[in-house]
């Protein structure tokens, strides 16, 4: 897994740090991918991978909470388990580079599955561009692109200093 630095960069190159994000959120999801011990591939090419999400969704909250457990990142990153009532978030944070990942489904009940997956990113703070309308609906474009019909995504920003982020709330219809 390649990560690069981010850098604050003039408004004219925005595209360019667009598409250095959504690089970002792809490899978020391929994060998630290399966390689960029995996945080998990784599908570079999207944000967020369909038959992963269809995995996570099929789950219900006792399946979710045993497999939030064997969870490790190689490149060995800290991997922390956050405890919910609605669900464990997984998180895994590099403190070199200061990035971040998390996955976290919801759950309303203890046998069905979850109502809410959400995938977030998060880098330290001034890297990201700005939030605009338009980076916000391409990267749930993109998402939903990929995901396929079945599903709905909408983008957030988040700031929780010294960090700032961006969370994919993934729905199945």
């Amino acid at each position: 897994m390649q990560w690069t630095a981010w850098s604050p960069r003039p408004l004219s190159v925005s595209l360019d740090v667009i598409r250095q994000v959504i690089n970002v959120m792809k490899y978020t999801f391929i994060f998630l991918l290399s966390l689960f011990l029995f996945t080998n591939s990784v599908h570079a090419e999207t944000i967020v991978n369909k038959e992963d999400a269809d995995y996570i969704f099929s789950l219900n909250r006792a399946g979710w909470e045993a497999y939030a457990q064997r969870m490790v990142h190689p490149e060995g990153w800290k991997v922390r388990l956050s405890p919910h009532d609605t669900g464990t978030g997984v998180m895994a944070f590099d403190p070199q580079t200061g990035f971040g990942l998390s996955v976290q489904p919801f759950y309303d009940g203890n046998s069905g599955p979850p109502t809410i997956l959400i995938v977030g990113s998060y880098y330290p703070l001034g890297s990201l561009p700005p939030f605009t309308d338009d980076f916000k609906k391409s990267l749930e474009r993109d998402a939903t692109k990929d995901l396929g019909p079945g599903y709905s995504v909408s983008a957030s920003y988040t700031k929780m200093p010294p960090f700032e982020g961006i969370e994919l709330m993934i729905t199945k219809k």
